[in-house]
């Protein structure tokens, strides 16, 4: 449960973008000499700054109680400012017929986005395939918020949050939110959730864990998004990694030896699973 993701993907600069949810995309999982690599920056006390500890750290439980005090206490977490950096996202002001997306985004004709000013798109690719779309607007108090979707049935990847972590609710669909606040006072408000195999993220530049009225209408901007339609919509199942007791992800050992054929066909399985 995590600020930051400890992610099983194939797209590495993806690992932060996610808040305490394990990714699984192309039958990669990041390994945990690699995890235990990018470690935690160093912060001011008080002040979480990086990568959460992982699953398997003496401390994890102790930190996450500790951090789950501290915002219940202030109503958002204190973190450093390079926490908030990936939200920085160069935009493009430009159709969506030019975005060349691998997934039919959903229409915001009919939703409360519509009465919003839009502020540009911008597609990021998973693997080889442009599967996630960040769309941004302007709030009429000069607050910006963004939309970002990500289509998992386009490239066959994957996410799984404990349920304890996502006590909200859109509609009947579990939930999380986040916030975030520097001690510069800039701040993010992170709201995440999955509708079939739509992976939804929506955030605005501001807290929304002391403004009770913005907190309320990021959900119902949520709530007025209509259901989605799959890239993929009859892959085959997908057959979730076991946990250790570590609280990492188990791959399944290779074979000890395999021919080349059977490389070449596994690979092919993994990275271009078939779309029926």
């Amino acid at each position: 449960m995590g600020r930051r993701t400890w992610m099983a993907i194939a797209a590495l600069p993806l690992l932060a973008a996610g808040f305490g949810v394990i990714a699984h995309a192309g039958g990669k999982l990041l390994s945990r000499e690699l995890a235990r690599a990018f470690g935690q920056a160093q912060a001011e006390p008080g002040v979480a700054c990086g990568l959460d500890p992982p699953p398997n750290a003496p401390d994890f439980a102790a930190y996450q109680a500790r951090r789950r005090h501290e915002m219940a206490a202030r109503g958002y977490e204190l973190v450093c400012d390079a926490d908030l950096d990936r939200y920085d996202i160069p935009w493009k002001r430009r159709p969506l017929s030019a975005a060349r997306l691998a997934f039919e985004p959903i229409d915001l004709a009919h939703t409360s986005f519509a009465a919003l000013e839009h502020k540009g798109n911008q597609v990021e690719t998973i693997g080889d395939t442009r599967s996630r779309l960040y769309r941004r607007f302007g709030l009429p108090d000069g607050r910006i918020v963004v939309l970002s979707e990500h289509d998992m049935s386009a490239d066959h990847s994957h996410r799984w949050r404990d349920p304890n972590d996502e006590p909200e609710r859109i509609g009947k669909l579990p939930a999380r939110l986040v916030v975030l606040q520097t001690t510069s006072g800039r701040a993010v408000s992170d709201l995440t959730w999955m509708e079939g195999r739509r992976d939804y993220e929506l955030w605005v530049d501001a807290n929304a864990g002391v403004d009770r009225a913005l907190r309320a209408r990021m959900f119902a901007l949520a709530a007025s998004l209509p259901p989605s339609k799959p890239a993929c919509p009859n892959e085959a199942p997908y057959k979730a990694v076991p946990f250790g007791p570590d609280g990492f992800p188990q791959e399944e050992p290779l074979p000890a030896s395999m021919t080349e054929a059977e490389m070449q066909a596994l690979t092919e399985r993994i990275e271009h699973p078939p779309c029926k």
